[in-house]
């Protein structure tokens, strides 16, 4: 069902929310489970002009102030964009939906995107960039996930141990020794990350595993206060683990080529 811009989809499996305001997933929720798989922000204005902070925003052709494509707006115009419902399939044991963008003649750009959802037992979410032009295009991504946890105090973010990250707090280079617990703000940029990751949450009682393909780096997230979307003290209850390509990991994709960066994610109890 479509209404205002919002596709509420469901069968025996799961329920979800697709935006086509920002092509974002604003909720996933299997039907084994109590609490959403996403977090979005309780005062999120939904006015088709601001990016919604919450589900799966997509950044893209560029990630928050980087210099590439720095004509463009922080984090890239995907997410204050409408995108285009291509299609949408449901039946008993699957869901699948299909947006597409292409960029608006201001931004001069030869190129556009899909967004590609599939959900069975799991979500799998791709993002394609298919570069329509005569020349390369390099571009920096992130499917910026919001993650919804029941306490930012109390969940481990396993897979990042023995990674070299860039803190984009401090510019400084560091490695991440152990799994990461969240204490205060966070924002961090895991480099050669590819390997599945797993958020334990203890609160919820559950363990969301977060795989990827077509992605270099992880960023991991939390502002430790709330922002103008958020009621009080909704902050402590989201992590954002998202798969990207930034910085050096920018990808520069040849003439009339595709790139995908896909993620799969599931949730078993602990």
């Amino acid at each position: 069902m479509k209404k205002d811009g919002i596709i509420k989809l469901h069968n025996s499996v799961a329920e979800c929310q697709i935006s086509l305001w920002g092509g974002n997933l604003l909720s996933y929720r299997p039907r084994k489970e109590e609490h959403d798989i996403f977090w979005l922000g309780d005062l999120n204005k939904f006015d088709n002009v601001q990016a919604i902070r919450g589900g799966i925003p997509v950044c893209w052709p560029r990630f928050a102030e980087e210099e590439l494509n720095n004509h463009l707006p922080r984090h890239g115009f995907a997410r204050l964009s409408m995108w285009n419902l291509q299609n949408v399939n449901v039946d008993d044991h699957q869901i699948e939906a299909e947006l597409s963008l292409s960029p608006e003649a201001q931004y001069n750009l030869n190129l556009s995107a899909r967004v590609m959802i599939k959900i069975t037992d799991k979500l799998t979410y791709t993002l394609e960039t298919i570069n329509n032009g005569d020349t390369p295009f390099a571009f920096s991504e992130a499917l910026h996930a919001y993650f919804n946890i029941g306490s930012v105090d109390n969940i481990e973010v396993k897979g990042l141990a023995g990674h070299r990250y860039k803190n984009s707090l401090t510019g400084s280079m560091a490695v991440q020794d152990n799994d990461l617990k969240i204490k205060g703000e966070v924002d961090r940029i895991f480099l050669e990350q590819t390997e599945p990751l797993e958020i334990i949450d203890k609160v919820y009682n559950r363990v969301i595993k977060i795989e990827k393909s077509g992605s270099n780096t992880t960023v991991v997230w939390n502002p430790n206060k709330d922002l103008a979307e958020m009621s009080p003290n909704q902050y402590k209850q989201f992590v954002c683990v998202e798969p990207s390509n930034v910085g050096e990991s920018a990808i520069v994709l040849p003439p009339h080529h595709t790139h995908q960066l896909t993620t799969t994610i599931s949730v078993d109890k602990l």
